[in-house]
């Protein structure tokens, strides 16, 4: 019997975020049964269990979380040792002493403290293990955050908008993923990060509808054509394709609303 199928939206977002990362792929009655999940709903996204960057959904949780909580304000810092570790805890001791200096000062200015890091390198590696930090400004200067970094080099700037958003520095710190082993936190945050929503439709994106946009996809059309679909929204990534295992089609496709990008889409 050939099973019946139908076009799942499912994405992670959240009332009034400005970047939202949406996915359509073709599923079946048997496997929503058997999944046991209501057809439309929404949830809490859950945080990946083991905090790696070298899969899908942690990648996409990860892009969310700093694309959605921080500005033009905020810094990236890059933090580097001037005498390498011996080991990673001991590299992660120094990073939670350096956090914890920043909660203090923050706290002393008044101000909201979050942050979002990423681990890169490794002890003895080719590429010498170092730290990428990101941290709102909040009225708290560039030479302040610097200066509270004593274990080497700190080097802060602030983050820099495209009309795509964050997408160029995000690219970057995820790269970080190779160094990481098997079960091992690369990234982490704090508790106070906006957090998404994961959210499925089953009854708003039609089998035709997916087929317009393979079609657009063809003609180099694929944005002008969701730009129909999410109105409000800038399309900034579209990538249109057909699973290799079941030949299904799919989409991945990523919104920046409309008024928060730099320049017009």
């Amino acid at each position: 019997m050939k099973k019946h199928t139908f076009i799942r939206e499912k994405c992670f977002s959240r009332y009034s975020c400005r970047f939202r990362q949406v996915d359509w792929y073709e599923y079946s009655e048997e496997e929503q049964q058997n999944a046991r999940k209501s057809r439309r709903g929404k949830t809490r996204a859950s945080p990946p269990k083991i905090k790696k960057l070298n899969d899908s959904y942690s990648r996409k949780y990860f892009e969310w979380l700093v694309q959605n909580n921080f500005t033009e304000k905020d810094y990236h810092i890059t933090l580097t040792f001037a005498n390498a570790p011996p080991d990673k805890e001991t590299a992660k001791k120094q990073l939670d002493n350096y956090i914890h200096r920043l909660r203090r000062l923050y706290k002393k200015k008044g101000a909201v403290f979050k942050y979002i890091y990423v681990r890169e390198g490794k002890i003895n590696g080719r590429t010498r293990l170092h730290y990428h930090i990101i941290v709102g400004g909040n009225g708290v200067s560039r030479d302040e955050v610097e200066g509270l970094w004593h274990e080497g080099w700190a080097n802060a700037d602030r983050l820099q908008f495209t009309e795509r958003g964050l997408t160029n520095l995000v690219g970057y710190l995820m790269k970080s993923q190779k160094y990481a082993e098997k079960d091992e936190r690369c990234w982490n945050c704090s508790q106070n990060m906006i957090r998404p929503d994961e959210i499925i439709d089953d009854d708003k994106i039609t089998k035709r509808r997916m087929k317009k946009l393979i079609e657009a996809a063809r003609n180099d059309e694929a944005e002008k054509y969701l730009g129909c679909i999410y109105k409000g929204w800038c399309v900034i990534y579209c990538d249109v394709g057909e699973n290799p295992v079941t030949g299904r089609p799919y989409a991945r496709i990523k919104l920046l609303r409309r008024g928060t990008e730099i320049s017009n889409c």
